[in-house]
C-alpha cells in the first residue's frame, strides 16, 4: 500500500516506518524536518508544516496522523489530503474522567482535568473524525515506554535511582499505572492499517502496577535500592511532574478492556 505518515520523526515513528518498509509498503513521511531522522532506503520525505498546508497532490491508500493535537489540525488533514483510510494517533487521556472502570473503547471521551489542554485537543481531534464520515480508526495507547523516549519518564526514574537521589512519589505512592512498549504500539498500528480497522482501539499491556511498585522494579533492574519519599499534598490536580512523571489519580484512565473481537490477529 501507499502510506503517508504525518510526523513520524521520533520514538514510535521510526519503529513504524521500519515495520511498514519490511512489509513492502511504499512510505512517504511528511513533517517539518526539525528532528534529524535517517529514514530507511526507499522512504520519500516531504518537508512541510501541516499548519501552513500539506500541498501533497498524491493519493494514498492510508494516511497515519501521528501528531495532531488540536481539532483544526485533523480537519485540515482530512480536507487537504487524498486517502482511502485515515488512522489517528490518539491517547488514553481522551477519556472522560469517571469512577467506573475498566475503561473500554466504548467509554465516553471528554474532559479529564488532570490532562488539561492535551486532553481537550485530543478529544477535539476525535470529534472531527466522528463527524467526518470517512473510513478511519483511532488508537488510544497507555503511557508508552521504550528506547529513545522523548518524554522524561524512564530516564527520570533510573537516573535518580542510580545517583541515589530520592524519588518523591505523589500522594501515598499507590497510584496505579498501565504501560505499553513502543514496538507494541508500532505493531498494532501496522495491523490496524493493513486491515483498515475502523473505530477506537486501546493499546496497553495486560499488567498494572503502582507507582511504588514501578520504582521498586526499576531498582531491581539496575541493582540498586531506590530512595522513596512521599508528597501527600501532590494528589489529583496538584500532581508535580518535576517530582515524578506519573500522577496519583490511580491512573484509572489506563485500565483497558481490550476489544478482542475488533483487533486483527498477529502479524
Amino acid at each position: 500500500m501507499k502510506i503517508l505518515i504525518i510526523g513520524g520523526s521520533r520514538f514510535v515513528g521510526p519503529h513504524l516506518v521500519k515495520l511498514l518498509i519490511a512489509r513492502k509498503h511504499t512510505i512517504t513521511v511528511f513533517n517539518r524536518g526539525v528532528i534529524s531522522t535517517k529514514y530507511p532506503k526507499g522512504v520519500t520525505f516531504i518537508k512541510g508544516d501541516r499548519d501552513k498546508g500539506f500541498y501533497v497532490k498524491e493519493k494514498f491508500d492510508v494516511a497515519i496522523d501521528m501528531c495532531a493535537f488540536i481539532g483544526s489540525q485533523t480537519s485540515r488533514a482530512i480536507e487537504e489530503l487524498k486517502f482511502d483510510y485515515f488512522l489517528n494517533f490518539g491517547t488514553s487521556a481522551s477519556y472522560q474522567k469517571t469512577e467506573i472502570f475498566p475503561l473500554a473503547e466504548e467509554s465516553p471521551i471528554g474532559d479529564w482535568p488532570a490532562f488539561g489542554d492535551y486532553n481537550k485537543g485530543k478529544v477535539a481531534c476525535e470529534r472531527v473524525l466522528e463527524k467526518s464520515g470517512i473510513k478511519c480508526g483511532t488508537i488510544r495507547p497507555a503511557y508508552i515506554l521504550g528506547p529513545k523516549n522523548y518524554c522524561d519518564r524512564e530516564n527520570f526514574i533510573y537516573s535518580r535511582i542510580i545517583k541515589k537521589i530520592p524519588l518523591i512519589l505523589p500522594g501515598n505512592g499507590l497510584g496505579v499505572t498501565q504501560f505499553v512498549f513502543v514496538d507494541e504500539v508500532a505493531l498494532a498500528i501496522v495491523a490496524l492499517v493493513e486491515h483498515r480497522a475502523q473505530g477506537a482501539f486501546n493499546i496497553a499491556g495486560d499488567q498494572i502496577i503502582t507507582n511504588t511498585g514501578l520504582v521498586g522494579e526499576m531498582g531491581k533492574i539496575v541493582g540498586k535500592e531506590p530512595i522513596i519519599q512521599l508528597n501527600p499534598d501532590a494528589i489529583g490536580l496538584n500532581f508535580k511532574e518535576e517530582e515524578f512523571p506519573f500522577d496519583n489519580e490511580n491512573d484509572y484512565k489506563n485500565f483497558y478492556q481490550k476489544k478482542q473481537s475488533k483487533l486483527p490477529g498477529p502479524l
